[in-house]
C-alpha cells in the first residue's frame, strides 16, 4: 500500500497541490492575512488529523514559514468558491487526496483525506458549503 500511495504525490513536501511560494509572498504583503482567514479558521479549528486517537488540527500543522495547512487549503479552495459560490464535494476528496501527509518521521506518507475522521469531513464540507454561500 506505501508504494501505490507515495507515487500519487510529487517528491516535494507540498506537492503539485499549491503554489506555496506566491501564496507565502502575498500573505507577507499583506500582514500575514490573506481573502481566505474566515475559511482557514473555520478549517483550522474544526478539521484535524487523527492517530491513534491524537487530535492534530490543521491549524497546527505547519507547511511553511507562518504557513499552516489551514491556511494553505484554504488558499487553494477559497479562489473557487468564491467564483463559484458553491461547494463541490469532490473538488474537496481530490483535492485532499494530493495532499502527502507523513507520519513516522517521513517513514510512511498517507493522503490527507485518508488519515481525516469522518465526523471532520462533514465539518470541512460545512465550512466550505458555508463560505461559498456566504461570499
Amino acid at each position: 500500500m506505501a508504494a501505490p500511495l507515495a507515487s500519487r504525490f510529487s517528491s516535494s513536501p507540498i506537492g503539485s497541490w499549491l503554489d506555496l511560494s506566491s501564496f507565502v509572498t502575498s500573505a507577507g504583503s499583506s500582514g500575514g492575512h490573506t481573502p481566505y482567514d474566515e475559511l482557514a479558521g473555520k478549517i483550522g479549528g474544526d478539521v484535524y488529523i487523527d492517530v491513534a486517537g491524537w487530535h492534530l488540527y490543521l491549524k497546527d500543522v505547519k507547511v511553511g514559514k507562518g504557513l499552516s495547512l489551514a491556511q494553505a487549503l484554504a488558499a487553494q479552495l477559497g479562489p473557487k468558491l468564491q467564483s463559484e459560490r458553491r461547494f463541490s464535494e469532490d473538488d474537496l476528496t481530490d483535492l485532499l487526496q494530493k495532499v502527502p501527509i507523513k507520519l513516522g518521521g517521513g517513514k510512511l506518507t498517507a493522503a490527507l483525506a485518508d488519515v481525516v475522521p469522518s465526523g471532520c469531513m462533514r465539518d470541512f464540507e460545512r465550512a466550505c458549503e458555508d463560505y461559498a454561500r456566504s461570499c
